[in-house]
């Protein structure tokens, strides 16, 4: 396993040449957009591990569709999954389905290095069984030499019509990677996470998350894994962590095609 990883990166950095627009981040976006009618494909894996009692593993896998409408604007369709194994605690078991169909919107405001930072706007709507949720954010970039920085700050409301229930979050997200060279980027990237009751009427608890990127590419195809490990969060579940509404640790993959 391990000499076929090594393999696989040697295949990678050696080979291919590097794309204009490949992720080096797995948990925010920067404002740089696709150039106007190209397509994209991307594959999303998330796990969320350990509660800190017996067995919990919850997975979500996506699948997105992603299209340049301009050089400035792009938008994309998700397609959202869900899957929970529980044991020896209290949270419920969900067998693999279908979850949510989310839509988003991505907007470039400037040309790169216009500003000191380089801003960009993102909306996502989402549905599917009986929630409807919105997702603003907005987006903030720089690249000095070979490190690039990054910036989310979002915003979720998220909707039981049949129920009338509301809940919110808010979620700041930070990275700062390294370019290697025109196929390796090493990252390391931090997430804050807060859920509340109503539209942000009071705290019902938060997380915070911090953990290493790495992001391969080629001219047609890039992958990302990242692992985050919870490094503080309230109310204090176990070891000065949220487990209730966050798990322990975290691990993302990304693998894009561009056709």
């Amino acid at each position: 396993m391990r000499r076929s990883f090594i393999l696989l990166l040697f295949f990678f950095i050696t080979i291919f040449d590097l794309r204009a627009d490949y992720r080096q981040f797995a948990r925010s976006y920067t404002p740089y957009t696709l150039p106007s009618k190209a397509l994209e494909f991307e594959f999303w894996q998330t796990g969320r591990i350990d509660k800190g009692f017996g067995y919990y593993y919850r997975w979500q896998p996506r699948f997105e569709i992603e299209y340049g409408i301009t050089d400035r604007f792009t938008s994309a369709i998700y397609f959202n999954f869900n899957e929970i194994k529980s044991s020896g605690n209290l949270f419920s078991v969900k067998p693999f389905s279908f979850s949510t169909t989310s839509f988003e919107f991505r907007y470039r405001l400037s040309n790169p290095d216009d500003y000191f930072l380089d801003p960009g706007l993102y909306f996502e709507f989402g549905y599917g069984g009986d929630k409807i949720y919105y997702e603003p954010k907005i987006l903030l970039s720089k690249r000095i030499n070979n490190f690039i920085l990054v910036s989310n700050i979002i915003s979720e409301i998220e909707r039981n019509p049949t129920k009338s229930e509301t809940e919110s979050k808010f979620e700041i997200t930070a990275g700062l990677a390294y370019q290697v060279n025109s196929n390796l980027s090493l990252a390391l990237e931090f997430r804050n996470h807060r859920n509340f009751s109503k539209v942000y009427e009071s705290q019902i608890n938060q997380a915070t998350f911090l953990g290493p990127t790495i992001s391969l590419s080629t001219q047609k195809l890039y992958f990302v894994v990242n692992f985050l490990f919870q490094v503080s969060g309230s109310p204090n579940t176990k070891n000065s962590l949220d487990l209730i509404g966050h798990e322990k640790y975290e691990v993302r993959t990304i693998l894009g095609v561009s056709l």
